[in-house]
């Protein structure tokens, strides 16, 4: 009896949709939301004022935004470098020690990897798609968000060993050339051993559970569904590799402290605005009342006025302002707030310019982050062997079959990984300042925490330096000599002794 693959995929389809919590999607786009800086807040009007918001700035109107700093100052510290064989290969074309680092060049991902690292900090899962590019003769990469209850990618796992049973994906039409299926509903379902494609029936967007499935064919697809197996017959894998973060959204305990920052730092503008612009007050006198309104007359203040009192009982006085001292510390309170519960160190989340640390006090305020950069290196490094192993299958079917090795991701250490080596230039500024007060180079770098293989590159790399000025300049020195000799004055520089 054949099978109806519509039917199954309906079935899988909607025992998909059972699994997907709708908070934990509407909670995918509030971390999406706040990683913008698009933060809800509720102010007065006269605070609108002040900081001269316009019209497409009031729903979301102010935002200190920690949530992508501590994305970044993670995913910072992940950065596959190359990839590691580890056996002897033959050094063919299509030895996996050379394949697997055309592959990740091919599809651009010394850049791309940074893309899916911050997604998956920001809503807990990013995933790789894995196709052939028939055009470039090469497996390629796509990187895909969570899904939102829009768009995007989720998976279905068995529940008893956490094993992907398939992926789906699914987006809206919006072609702006031809219109063709223009408002409609794509979805892909990927099995381990094929890829099914459908699309909504016209007007069936009824929302997720009203909507009507039809088998949908892409140009260039031949068969329905699209066969995912090998050579062999045997399935190649399900082709949605997910890169899981642990621990979960990187957000989840920053957010509640977010809106506790920017209400201190909506109060602190409050109290400036107060000091500024002082509150006065009157007593004992008559109020002037507007016969044309039945209101109290506006008091006019300002440089150059005088205000005068025909009541000799009245008084007139002004509030003290705040000491916007006390709501400065307030601030710093939700940022060191944010720093502890995240393991990002406290300078990374203040301003440029901050008292910085060095030395044993950097090295120990990093390390929650590093431990924590480690531990994704692990988790990411298994998913890129994952897309490895299954790219490799992949090129089998196309190619002759590839020469098995075991591959892996070489990462960047993580705590050296700052941007533009601001770590690094610590560092050299701290061993700067051990050596000019007379500390031996290698005590200074055992200060530093380096360990003993590393000191010792150093060091050799110093003698041969020292060795080879030693050369140069006694060269000089006799160059020197000879023209003296000859009543010449040196030639300058140290260059090769010509005679």
């Amino acid at each position: 009896m054949p099978v109806d693959y519509n039917q199954q995929a309906q079935i899988a389809y909607l025992s998909f949709l059972a699994n997907l919590d709708a908070s934990e999607q509407e909670w995918v786009r509030t971390c999406r939301d706040y990683a913008e800086g698009n933060h809800p807040l509720y102010i007065t009007e006269r605070m609108k004022e002040f900081m001269g918001l316009k019209a497409r700035n009031t729903v979301y109107p102010y935002a200190h935004n920690m949530c992508q700093l501590v994305i970044d100052c993670i995913c910072e510290r992940l950065s596959v470098e190359g990839w590691e064989a580890g056996n002897e290969g033959d050094g063919a074309e299509n030895d996996m020690a050379a394949l697997a680092p055309s592959w990740w060049t091919a599809n651009g991902m010394d850049t791309q990897q940074d893309n899916l690292y911050a997604a998956a900090a920001r809503d807990a899962s990013s995933y790789i798609i894995v196709d052939w590019d028939a055009g470039r003769g090469i497996p390629g990469w796509y990187q895909n968000d969570k899904y939102d209850g829009t768009q995007g990618v989720a998976v279905y796992t068995d529940p008893n060993t956490g094993a992907v049973v398939f992926a789906a994906k699914k987006w809206q039409v919006s072609d702006p050339y031809t219109g063709t299926n223009n408002g409609r509903t794509r979805m892909n379902l990927f099995f381990a051993d094929r890829v099914e494609k459908y699309i909504s029936a016209q007007g069936s967007n009824r929302g997720v559970a009203g909507t009507q499935w039809e088998p949908f064919q892409d140009v260039g697809d031949t068969v329905w569904p699209i066969p995912w197996r090998g050579r062999d017959g045997a399935p190649l894998g399900c082709a949605v590799v997910p890169f899981d973060m642990p621990g979960g959204s990187v957000l989840t305990p920053v957010i509640p402290i977010q809106d506790m920052l920017n209400k201190a730092d909506l109060d602190l503008i409050a109290t400036t605005d107060s000091a500024g612009f002082r509150i006065l007050w009157a007593a004992g006198m008559t109020p002037s009342i507007d016969s044309s309104t039945g209101e109290e007359k506006a008091v006019n203040v300002g440089p150059g006025y005088m205000m005068r009192f025909t009541d000799p009982a009245g008084k007139l006085g002004a509030l003290d302002p705040v000491d916007p001292a006390l709501m400065i510390r307030s601030c710093h309170y939700w940022i060191e707030s944010a720093a502890g519960i995240t393991r990002v160190p406290q300078y990374l989340l203040q301003m440029a310019g901050a008292d910085q640390p060095s030395g044993e006090s950097l090295k120990q305020q990093e390390v929650g982050l590093v431990a924590r950069a480690t531990r994704c290196q692990e988790v990411f490094g298994a998913a890129w062997q994952q897309v490895m192993a299954l790219s490799a299958r992949l090129y089998d079917v196309y190619n002759p079959p590839h020469i098995p090795r075991e591959i892996a991701p070489m990462w960047k250490d993580a705590s050296l990984a700052e941007p533009g080596g601001v770590i690094r230039q610590r560092e050299a500024e701290t061993l700067q300042a051990y050596v000019q007060a007379g500390m031996p180079l290698e005590a200074a770098l055992k200060e530093l925490g380096w360990d003993d293989e590393r000191i010792a590159e150093v060091m050799d790399a110093k003698k041969r330096e020292s060795e080879a000025q030693q050369v140069t300049l006694g060269a000089a020195m006799a160059r020197a000599q000879r023209h003296l000799d000859q009543n010449q004055p040196p030639t300058p520089g140290l260059g090769s002794d010509v005679a």
